[in-house]
């Protein structure tokens, strides 16, 4: 019985140890739906690929976010996020960050005012569950948006 246990128990488990890298294929869209002295929130829409025969949970970010190489806060998920298994499609990721590192609105309004380009970015890491089996990986995401054309 002592033998047989294990055995059982690495059967269903083999699988969550092939791990496929997930990858960030595109990102479709970002929305800001609120911005004000206090925060911002915005939605991503990120084209995401889980070659992986289980569903990922997407907890525990950690998420530096910068205008111009600005620090401006930390981000947030507001729900969570759950890839399916061998799929790749477009994920809708709401986010907030409380500003920490200055006043975001006059960051934007000089830019749009000097016509520069805006550089958003950020970077950090987020952990990936599948059942009992937790995994951190780094991310670094990058945009720049043209105030001066609009």
């Amino acid at each position: 019985m002592r033998l047989v246990l294990p055995l059982l128990l690495c059967v269903p488990l083999s699988s969550c140890f092939s791990y496929k890298q997930v990858e960030l294929k595109d990102v479709t869209n970002i929305e800001v739906e609120r911005m004000d002295a206090k925060g911002i929130a915005v939605r991503v829409d990120a084209y995401l690929d889980n070659p992986n025969p289980y569903r990922i949970h997407v907890l525990d970010p950690d998420v530096d976010l910068f205008v111009n190489d600005k620090f401006i806060g930390k981000g947030l998920l507001d729900t969570s996020l759950v890839l399916e298994k061998k799929k790749a499609q477009v994920y809708s990721i709401p986010m907030h960050a409380e500003l920490e590192g200055g006043s975001l609105l006059m960051l934007l309004l000089s830019g749009a005012l000097n016509g520069n380009d805006v550089k958003l970015k950020a970077t950090g890491t987020v952990v990936g569950k599948a059942s009992f089996l937790r995994k951190r990986f780094p991310f670094e995401l990058e945009e720049t948006i043209s105030l001066g054309d609009q």
